[in-house]
């Protein structure tokens, strides 16, 4: 492989990893404007469930993309999100989405009531595309 190519992948490694963690620290800023609380303040007073569920009140993302901001262990949040939507205090949303973390497709989170609605839309135009 030529030098040439080389850099052309790091920059390419380098610059994903700018952007994931761009992707993380907004969604951090979200849950510290919407909690009024620093990032650190919100952690010692929530424990690890509330913090799952406090934040998808502020963002809504998919649940990697908040496991990777808040350090929340992804098995734990398959339970806390199961446990959310059984109570009906999560949705989520219908049509997946390109993951800002991932960039796989995945469906969007929320426990906020005024975002329910809008995730359980489906997107009429997906109806007759033939995926």
């Amino acid at each position: 492989m030529s030098k040439r190519n080389t850099n052309g992948f790091n920059h390419t490694v380098n610059r994903q990893a700018k952007y994931k963690k761009i992707i993380l620290k907004n969604i951090v800023k979200k849950v510290e404007v919407g909690t009024s609380l620093s990032i650190k303040e919100f952690k010692q007073k929530y424990n690890e469930e509330q913090q799952f569920y406090e934040a998808l009140k502020h963002c809504t993302t998919t649940k990697k993309a908040l496991c990777k901001a808040l350090n929340i262990n992804i098995d734990n949040a398959c339970r806390y999100k199961r446990e959310l939507e059984i109570n009906g205090h999560l949705v989520q949303s219908i049509n997946k989405v390109l993951c800002p973390f991932t960039r796989y497709r995945a469906n969007l989170l929320s426990t906020n009531s005024n975002e329910f609605e809008s995730l359980l839309k489906t997107n009429q135009l997906k109806l007759f595309k033939n995926d």
